[in-house]
């Protein structure tokens, strides 16, 4: 009967400590430290293709690839959403007219509440989560 009653306290702790550690949140969050990276290298292959179009900037990923500035497109984690990549103005042509861009991917981990995206902005050279209006203080 003491085994049992042991067995019993067992199992709620441990049930305590799954619930605390949220093995989801913790996938959520090495996913979204993916998108980030992602981001950033994205981010990092487009400032070195602006540098060798006289400050112009591609109008998609596969220029930055063509160029030889990124190896391959990175892609974002499974069950998240694809990427964007926003050259501006609208209609631009890379390397002769667009003159900045705009890079987001999804966020899952509940320290992203709030912050569904993460975001990199040619113009401000910022990387941050976004709210859609913000970036996270």
């Amino acid at each position: 009967m003491e085994l049992l009653v042991v067995m019993g306290v067992l199992a709620v702790l441990a049930g305590g400590v799954v619930v605390i550690i949220d093995p989801a949140d913790k996938i959520n969050a090495a996913n979204d430290a993916k998108v980030q990276n992602d981001i950033g290298q994205l981010a990092s292959a487009s400032q070195s293709y602006a540098a060798s179009q006289n400050g112009f900037y591609p109008a998609s990923t596969a220029q930055i690839v063509a160029n030889g500035d990124l190896v391959r497109s990175p892609s974002a984690p499974t069950g998240y959403s694809a990427y964007t990549f926003t050259a501006a103005p609208g209609g631009c042509t890379g390397g002769s007219t667009c003159t900045s861009v705009v890079v987001t991917g999804q966020l899952k981990a509940k320290k992203y509440l709030g912050y569904a995206t993460w975001r990199y902005d040619s113009t401000t050279g910022v990387s941050c989560p976004w709210s859609g209006s913000a970036c996270k203080p």
